[in-house]
């Protein structure tokens, strides 16, 4: 008897089995250099570009977390006010995040705090 064809059939087999642990490994490899690549920067928000702010809520953002803290703190108001759109107060979105002229205007109507407002806390109680 030939034994040639099983020989040829448990050497593709086993060709087969290294190909797919291969790949696994190659994968596992790739996820795990771009974790630890990903990782590296996370040190550090982006800062905001804005400098002059006009509302308390993106100052403060802006303070703790950077950029992503105050685009996270518009979307929640957005959220809030059931705006659709951040082009509706923005003329340019990221990074620069400039105001159409009545944005500002508008994010007052909507109940947003200007830094150079008095709230009601700062206020004393009349009687």
């Amino acid at each position: 008897m030939n034994s040639t064809p099983n020989r040829r059939v448990y050497k593709e087999h086993i060709m087969r089995k290294l190909g797919i642990l291969a790949s696994i490994a190659t994968i596992i490899g790739a996820l795990g250099i771009a974790s630890i690549t990903a990782s590296a920067g996370d040190d550090k928000p982006a800062p905001c570009q804005r400098k002059d702010f006009k509302t308390v809520m993106v100052k403060e953002a802006c303070e703790k977390g950077g950029q992503p803290a105050a685009k996270d703190a518009m979307k929640a108001f957005n959220k809030d006010k059931k705006i659709a759109s951040c082009n509706k107060c923005h003329s340019k979105l990221a990074p620069t995040y400039e105001l159409k002229p009545d944005g500002f205007d508008q994010f007052k109507k909507l109940g947003g705090k200007a830094l150079d407002d008095k709230s009601a806390a700062d206020k004393p109680a009349s009687k």
